[in-house]
């Protein structure tokens, strides 16, 4: 193991470990508790506010960045979409990594609410306690990837020509899930994004050793939100390269993709 990979593991352990634990916390409490079972757990119509919903499916379309309206639901179990958002909006913090620059600042219009802004530069207003967070999501590239961990950058899980998420089958999206094979790079070799970092044997940074534990349904619910969702692409690529590491970047300690509304450039935190 090289130094590099060492010190790359240990730049992004902390942020991991906290990102892990949370998902932890709920997967267990799905264990002890069914999410279809009981009156709260079916897709209940919501209240018409802004309110946190007791529904999984419900709250999980609340807060899903794509308005459900864009959603494709065609030929698709509603409820396990909805769960799915649930599971990757408020659970796994699946754009954290995946949506980059994740939030934009206030004001800038090509975000899903101008006037809420970046939810780590609160400008005054402090979040509530039981309503939906109030964030200015960067939806034009959500989930498309983009972000660099060292000489690793975030894949675009969003739907590709064939509609579907990352090219992987949902057979292949447990697969990766649950052991961490890097099928996307071993089907489709010439993408750009699969040549960067050091060869690997399992997926680095992706804390799939944590999704492992996750339900069948619970992965199902996810492949289909990601099968929902609108294809975005992202605003840094494989080209721009990652900071240090490659592409335009290579010799920069910065990020060298076109800074735009949509894609600011710092990214503002996240």
């Amino acid at each position: 193991m090289s130094a590099t990979f060492v010190s790359l593991r240990s730049r992004n352990l902390d942020a991991k470990c906290a990102r892990l634990f949370a998902l932890t916390i709920i997967a267990i409490f799905f264990v002890s508790k069914p999410v279809w079972g009981g009156p709260q757990s079916l897709a209940e119509s919501g209240t018409g506010s802004n309110a946190i919903s007791s529904s999984y499916v419900q709250q999980g379309f609340d807060i899903s960045p794509i308005p459900e309206s864009q959603l494709n639901l065609k030929g698709k179990n509603h409820d396990l979409v909805g769960l799915g958002s649930y599971l990757v909006n408020a659970a796994g913090d699946c754009s954290g990594c995946h949506t980059f620059p994740q939030f934009l600042p206030p004001g800038d219009s090509a975000g899903s609410n101008p006037s809420a802004g970046d939810p780590f530069r609160p400008t005054g207003s402090s979040q509530s306690t039981s309503a939906q967070l109030s964030a200015n999501f960067n939806v034009a590239h959500y989930l498309a990837g983009g972000q660099c961990f060292g000489p690793f950058m975030a894949r675009n899980i969003t739907p590709d020509s064939t509609g579907l998420p990352e090219g992987l089958t949902e057979s292949d999206f447990i697969t990766v899930m649950r052991t961490g094979e890097d099928i996307h790079c071993e089907k489709d070799t010439s993408d750009p994004i699969c040549s960067l970092g050091p060869h690997t044997p399992v997926l680095q940074v992706m804390p799939w050793p944590t999704y492992h534990s996750l339900t069948d349904r619970d992965l199902k619910a996810i492949y289909a939100y990601l099968s929902a969702l609108p294809h975005a692409d992202p605003c840094n690529t494989p080209a721009d390269g990652c900071p240090g590491f490659s592409g335009a970047a290579a010799e920069s300690t910065s990020y060298a993709y076109p800074n735009t509304n949509d894609c600011p450039n710092p990214a503002p935190p996240q």
